[in-house]
């Protein structure tokens, strides 16, 4: 594997730009007119930060179980480095945080840094601490917008509770997927009750992740305007997406190796905040 690409798998660059993205999308529905201000960059950046240093520490600590994933193998010789950059680059989120941000993201930021060594080292081995404390981090990057401005937009509360049900069934079903990998090392979900029952489970959560969506897009009461299209169509596909997967999990197969599909919904959100912030401010 060359460096370059090395370094794109544990860094998770896409990832940590769909934090760092996310929360400035939601630091301008909560901080005043202005596109770039003090606050919305320094929220993304922490952000964007704390999801590298999430990721390349967890890569040093595991790395016994990262070995053993042959279809997605990360060799990693050295695994002290990485955990020293992981805390480094914690230690860059906590730090914008103290000097740019409210006392709240700061909390939000070492929040993050201590469930993330709390899970390398202890929750992860454990199904329902496993799941819940991933799909809790994964809230963060949307309580950081909202706290880095003044006003609570009333979308925000069902996009956070969207959002955690979505990832606690992505991390069910990458479980689903890493069972190998981690026999002998966590005891997953999909270990304690099998592989069919976890999928079912994971599909209730992408509906009840659907149904807040819904429910969020019939708060906002849009105007019957064309701009009202730029908003309608990146959200009902978000909304689209998880639901067709949930009914497909439902039905059978081994279609929990799409998981990554959850993220394609997501991405659709944010689409739609993006035109929220555009056309309702």
């Amino acid at each position: 594997m060359s460096t370059l690409k090395f370094v794109y798998k544990i860094t998770r660059l896409e990832q940590c730009l769909i934090a760092g993205l996310s929360t400035w999308l939601i630091a301008l529905l909560s901080n005043g007119p202005l596109w770039f201000n003090e606050p919305k960059v320094a929220a993304g950046l922490c952000m964007f930060f704390g999801c590298m240093g999430a990721s390349v520490f967890h890569y040093g600590r595991r790395h016994d179980v990262y070995a053993r994933k042959w279809y997605d193998l990360v060799i990693i010789k050295r695994p002290t480095p990485l955990m020293l950059a992981g805390i480094g680059a914690f230690g860059i989120s906590i730090g914008i945080a103290y000097y740019y941000l409210s006392t709240f993201c700061l909390a939000i930021a070492v929040a993050n840094l201590l469930i993330i060594l709390l899970y390398a080292n202890f929750l992860d081995q454990y199904w329902p601490f496993k799941n819940l404390a991933i799909a809790l981090v994964c809230v963060t990057p949307i309580v950081m917008g909202w706290y880095s401005g003044h006003r609570l937009h009333p979308i925000v509360p069902y996009l956070m509770t969207s959002i955690f049900f979505a990832y606690w069934a992505r991390e069910a079903l990458k479980d689903a997927e890493d069972q190998d990998a981690n026999r002998g090392k966590r005891f997953t979900m999909v270990m304690s009750l099998g592989v069919r029952t976890c999928q079912r489970i994971a599909a209730g959560l992408l509906v009840v992740s659907g149904t807040c969506l819904f429910l969020g897009l019939w708060k906002l009461h849009l105007p019957e305007t064309w701009e009202s299209i730029f908003i309608y169509s990146p959200y009902l596909f978000g909304i689209g997406i998880l639901i067709l997967y949930a009914r497909l999990l439902h039905r059978g197969g081994h279609l929990f190796h799409y998981y990554r599909v959850i993220d394609a919904g997501m991405l659709g959100l944010m689409v739609a905040t993006l035109g929220i912030r555009t056309f309702l401010y």
